[in-house]
């Protein structure tokens, strides 16, 4: 392993462990059995190295928040269910997300090109789906507000869940989530499928705690 994907490894455990504010360089390195300066050679300060990670989560992103014609509910819905694995992954990032936001000029900037994509390309997947039949919405700004209420769960639930349901397993949170996402969309759904979103919902349900 290349010295500088094994620092981003070890940072990211560390970091999804104890939470970006609370580890250091010098705490890293030790970790590492290396000096700061082996760190401060590819990385120049912390924010660069968690800058990096970002760069990494929006790329496994990217490869899977993509407009497609083709896309139906239910498929949809699996493209957020990676995204969210992904999330789970870097979640140091989106649990201290107001902090470098705050902090991390870098990443600031690149966060608002990088949403602005993002819900570009959800508005894309909802018009498939409307054009597809599957859902019957006539209201741009009903569009518009399914992009920017989906848009929040995406970035936010991994936070809400850290406060609300720590008690259920990865699967249970998600599955949670994604719940929501449906029965956003379920208002809209067309006759013709609504069979196909109840039985995306109920096999949600099984998965996630009836309890929460």
């Amino acid at each position: 392993m290349k010295t500088a994907d094994k620092i981003l490894l070890k940072a990211l455990e560390m970091f999804n462990e104890r939470g970006v504010e609370y580890v250091g360089l010098r705490e890293l390195a030790g970790l590492l059995d290396m000096r700061v300066s082996n760190i401060t050679y590819y990385f120049p300060t912390k924010d660069d190295l968690v800058y990096q990670l970002s760069v990494e989560l929006n790329q496994l992103n990217s490869k899977v928040l993509v407009a497609d014609e083709h896309i139906t509910i239910t498929t949809f819905i699996e493209m957020l269910r990676t995204v969210f694995y992904n999330h789970l992954k870097f979640r140091c990032l989106l649990l201290s997300f107001v902090h470098l936001m705050e902090q991390n000029k870098k990443i600031s900037t690149r966060y608002n090109q990088t949403q602005k994509d993002r819900n570009a390309t959800l508005r894309a997947n909802i018009r498939f789906i409307i054009s597809s039949g599957f859902l019957k919405i006539e209201d741009d700004k009903e569009v518009d507000y399914l992009v920017s209420a989906i848009a929040l769960v995406v970035r936010f639930w991994i936070s809400e869940a850290q406060i609300s349901f720590r008690h259920l397993s990865p699967d249970e949170q998600i599955n949670h989530y994604l719940s929501l996402i449906a029965r956003m969309l379920l208002p809209y759904t067309t006759a013709q499928y609504k069979a196909e979103l109840q039985a995306c919902l109920n096999q949600l349900d099984e998965v996630a705690n009836p309890n929460i």
